[in-house]
């Protein structure tokens, strides 16, 4: 028969959103225990790119965590002087390079997830290690889940239940959403396998300083993903790639180590060790817009598992701190206020879309994933190429905008210029993409910005309650139909 144990929050992730969920509850006064599927030891340790930018600012890393204590750490903070991001595409000749405004970061993942989790125990936290959830508990809420901890089986019963799990999460398909209380019967969103992307990574000790130890680099994959270069020193860096799973399949490994065959900087190159022996490591992520609603009743989604990461680039550090310091602090004033139902938990939706809006911003990118996954990579490769920087920093960033008409012709202008030029200059020949091709492409992208902006504009309109909800969405929905009819998107790209 199954131990039970009760408490008012149950977390279900040791990660950045479980750590941010677990400690923002607690400090709200809630009974929280924290579920690990790992042993303590290995606790916080994923595949990832590392990069992190402005950890101690308490806008983008809010909540009791203390981050200026975790990344004060040596062992925590490998590289605090990352000054840009490089887009290389050798075969082209191309070299963008987009300074940051302020220094970025690379960070040993392994052991900023150990401070974390060690300072989510300090701040009352109860841990359970070795602990895999294997169903839910619930009777018109959600009510706590069974699990087996260390080979022996737990009820742990509760009255909100934080998935924070990653893109693996099987919790969204253990809970019976259809059950559960609510006003108006609707569906729980669930993300499409198609939503994810798989990545690999390595960390590896080069014999000689390499010239890009202020840079993280990105290069393209034949499929619609990219390789990584991010250093941690001079000569340790994390190198890895990855690609969407609505494409043919990659041996990411094998296509990792032929990448860096090709590299004279990693000859003789080993895995390192200092930090952790396991340093080959492989991992999926959410390549998506956060979902619609991360809320039912009893039930609230962080992270990886609640879409909360950057569609195009797979950044996901700061959106899983954000989305888990609001669903625990949602969940802690539900228990407080007696009050669990759908309606009470809402604001953790509101949080992240308006309040704050980090989940505005990643709704919108979300087109440039859609509109990129339609496009033949060679095409792709070639718009990247002809793109102004600012444009691209666009793309791949949350908080830069250009809006004004001349910023934008400026743009149209300049990505017109460059692509005479490589054309001129014989640069895409031998990918075959014709110039009618590539203006069409540079014509579809601009629609895409432009629907970027409509997306924006939408969910800064996201409803404070549930009752709003279903208008708000319907024109989300019909949103979505105009864009997908604008780029003339068949059934098999459309992505929702």
């Amino acid at each position: 028969m199954a131990r039970s144990e009760a408490y008012e929050v149950v977390v279900v992730g040791g990660g950045i959103g479980g750590c941010f969920a677990a400690a923002a509850a607690a400090a709200e006064g809630a009974d929280v225990v924290q579920l690990e599927r790992k042993p303590a030891e290995e606790g916080g340790f994923i595949a990832c790119g590392d990069a992190i930018k402005s950890p101690t600012d308490p806008k983008k890393y809010p909540g009791p965590i203390d981050m200026n204590a975790i990344v004060s750490d040596e062992a925590v903070l490998a590289d605090g002087n990352i000054n840009q991001i490089e887009w290389w595409d050798e075969e082209l000749g191309v070299r963008k390079v987009l300074p940051y405004d302020k220094h970025s970061n690379v960070i040993d993942r392994y052991e900023f997830g150990q401070r974390l989790l060690e300072q989510t125990g300090d701040l009352g936290v109860t841990q359970h290690y070795d602990t895999v959830v294997n169903e839910i508990v619930q009777n018109g809420t959600v009510q706590g889940v069974r699990a087996i901890r260390k080979g022996e089986p737990v009820r742990y019963d509760a009255d909100v239940v934080i998935d924070a799990a990653g893109a693996q999460s099987i919790i969204q398909d253990l809970v019976d959403f259809d059950s559960l209380d609510a006003p108006v019967d609707v569906t729980f969103e669930k993300p499409h396998y198609t939503h994810f992307g798989s990545a690999y990574r390595e960390i590896v000790e080069t014999k000689e300083p390499v010239e890009y130890a202020n840079s993280i680099v990105g290069k393209p994959l034949e499929e619609m993903g990219y390789i990584w270069y991010f250093p941690r020193t001079e000569r340790i860096i994390n190198i890895g790639l990855g690609f969407q799973m609505n494409k043919p399949p990659i041996a990411l490994a094998d296509r990792l180590k032929q990448d860096i065959q090709s590299r004279p900087e990693y000859e003789g190159a080993i895995v390192h060790e200092r930090f952790n022996k396991k340093n080959k490591l492989g991992a999926a992520l959410a390549l998506r817009r956060p979902l619609d609603s991360m809320v039912a009743p009893g039930y609230l989604t962080a992270g990886c598992a609640a879409g909360t990461t950057h569609a195009i680039t797979g950044k996901g550090i700061r959106g899983a701190a954000l989305s888990g310091y609001s669903a625990g602090r949602a969940a802690a004033e539900a228990v407080a206020d007696g009050d669990v139902s759908e309606e009470s938990l809402w604001q953790h939706n509101h949080y992240l879309y308006v309040e704050h809006g980090e989940g505005t911003k990643l709704a919108a990118r979300d087109a440039y994933n859609v509109a990129a996954g339609s496009i033949e990579i060679p095409i792709l490769r070639a718009i990247a190429a002809v793109l102004p920087e600012e444009e691209i920093r666009e793309v791949v960033g949350t908080e830069t905008s250009i809006d004004d008409f001349s910023s934008k012709l400026a743009i149209v202008t300049g990505a017109l210029k460059n692509a005479i030029s490589h054309y001129r200059a014989g640069s895409f020949s031998h990918l075959g993409v014709s110039v009618g091709e590539l203006y069409a492409a540079l014509s579809g992208f601009k629609t895409t910005r432009e629907y970027v902006n409509r997306y924006e504009d939408h969910y800064w309109e996201y409803p404070e309650s549930r009752e709003e909800y279903f208008e708000w969405l319907s024109e989300r929905n019909r949103l979505d139909e105009e864009f997908y009819d604008a780029l003339e998107l068949d059934a098999q790209h459309r992505k929702y």
